[in-house]
């Protein structure tokens, strides 16, 4: 009981895939939940959003199932340990569950699991999240009052290059996604900042490592 009454206690902090592949991963000790370190947060129960990648089923006298979801800044296994659940490659869907770490694979084991049939949700969970890095962002640099951020004139040009490329995997893509060599010549500025910018706000994502669509 007093492990049932602390995990309903347990904030699932909405978070993105790099946040939970990305930041120290602790163990604890007795009943104490481990979780992941994410800015000051322990994550123990993490909220993401993404696009289904790929799923297997593996039936070893226990059937276990388990997907791949991306949401633009990384991915990261979902494995279910019981009876399998209806969704495929290419639903949006939104996850609660655990971070759990097996030898160097970082993972999710699902509580909740459900569609997003509205795009709303997307661009609501993007703006969240956005917001909520601006806030650490803006905490960090209070604490480094010396240090200064080089990116802005690098991205100076960086929201029109994303467009382009945006219009530009649009137009392309028949259906399987676009190859990076089909618009790398996209001008108007570093095709490869521009991609990487889209694929962490969640504008686009990977298909399969090189080929990218738009999420629409």
């Amino acid at each position: 009981m007093a492990d049932g009454e602390s995990s309903k206690r347990q904030v699932a902090y909405k978070v993105r895939v790099a946040d939970i592949i990305n930041n120290r991963y602790v163990k604890e000790e007795g009943w104490l939940p481990n979780y992941v370190s994410v800015g000051g947060r322990k994550v123990s129960r993490a909220n993401l959003l993404g696009v289904i990648v790929s799923r297997s089923v593996q039936d070893d006298g226990v059937v276990s199932q388990s997907f791949v979801l991306d949401d633009g800044s990384g991915r990261v296994s979902l494995r279910f340990f019981d009876s399998p659940v209806a969704f495929d490659v290419g639903d949006i869907v939104t996850v609660i569950g655990r971070p759990r770490e097996f030898g160097a694979e970082r993972y999710i084991v699902p509580e909740i699991m459900k569609k997003v049939l509205d795009q709303k949700w997307v661009e609501l969970r993007r703006m969240e999240l956005t917001f909520d890095a601006h806030l650490r962002q803006k905490v960090e640099e209070e604490h480094r009052p010396d240090v200064l951020s080089v990116e802005k004139e690098d991205l100076v040009d960086e929201p029109n290059a994303s467009a382009r490329l945006l219009d530009e995997i649009r137009k392309l893509d028949s259906g399987l996604g676009v190859g990076f060599d089909d618009i790398s010549s996209v001008p108007g500025g570093d095709v490869e900042s521009a991609l990487k910018r889209l694929l962490e706000q969640g504008d686009i994502f990977e298909v399969r490592p090189g080929r990218y669509k738009v999420l629409e």
